[in-house]
């Protein structure tokens, strides 16, 4: 055989096996590529549908659930300087204390997830948003909603926007928190302006099953409050302060009593 023949035997199967990787490359890609188990929803109407399906879907069928809450205070503003340095140690006691829960995996998440307190999912209107919005990375297995929700005054469980998502805590056990230091103030009551709120909701682009909750708020609490003790001679003053939360949700959908694991 001819060296001109080898050579070109030699390129022929150099191109084969060309052709052959590219045709690995191309099945690979399609092995991995994500299927969607439903179309992205856009629009803030079809962002906030979306989301009351999957928060329903979560509230009946029932997934492993974890709940953590972070919580700051800050910006006290009150005239008496005495009065604003004993808030720090009650702004410690609300913030101090960690909060969490969880459930397994087809246990009642009535106390643990919106709506609290109620077998029933939290639904949103497209009144109660000021924005929604998605990301979607297409390199991810999930995409993520972006919901601003409208501000509120004095929110009660259950009851508008915010007693919808949040845990609202009763004024009585609010007020509580100031016990700590009830020989130097009494607070009689208190007013609480909700700001826009943050809802970020991650779902899995295979499932439609929500897998990451995180609620944030900011509230200006305002009150009055009265000295009392060697704080008597303060009397009756104005006191603010601003308090911060986020609730996060973690979600796991593998039924431990089946081979049923979500990727």
């Amino acid at each position: 055989m001819n060296k001109k023949l080898i050579r070109i035997l030699s390129l022929a199967l150099a191109i084969v096996m060309l052709f052959s990787l590219c045709s690995c490359d191309t099945y690979e890609e399609k092995e991995e590529e994500i299927k969607y188990a439903s179309e992205v929803p856009s629009g803030k109407d079809a962002i906030v549908a979306r989301f009351n399906d999957v928060i329903a879907s979560a509230k009946n069928e029932k997934p492993a659930v974890s709940y953590s809450l972070k919580q700051g205070t800050g910006g006290c503003d009150c005239e008496n300087q005495y009065v604003k340095a004993s808030f720090k140690t009650v702004a410690k006691m609300i913030t101090g204390e960690k909060f969490g829960n969880s459930t397994e995996y087809g246990a009642d998440t009535t106390d643990i997830f919106p709506l609290m307190g109620s077998a029933n999912p939290a639904v949103l209107s497209s009144a109660d948003v000021r924005s929604a919005v998605i990301t979607d990375n297409a390199n991810d297995a999930t995409y993520t909603l972006l919901i601003k929700i409208n501000p509120e005054k004095n929110p009660e469980q259950g009851k508008g926007v915010y007693g919808k998502l949040y845990q609202i805590t009763k004024d009585e056990d609010i007020l509580k928190n100031f016990d700590i230091v009830k020989d130097l103030m009494t607070v009689g009551g208190y007013s609480a302006e909700y700001g826009i709120g943050t809802v970020k909701a991650v779902i899995n682009k295979t499932t439609d099953h929500l897998v990451k909750l995180e609620l944030s708020r900011d509230i200006r609490v305002e009150t009055e409050v009265t000295g009392q003790g060697t704080l008597a001679s303060v009397g009756t003053v104005p006191l603010a302060f601003n308090y911060n939360s986020t609730a996060n949700y973690d979600l796991d959908w593998d039924n431990p009593a089946t081979d049923d694991i979500e990727a």
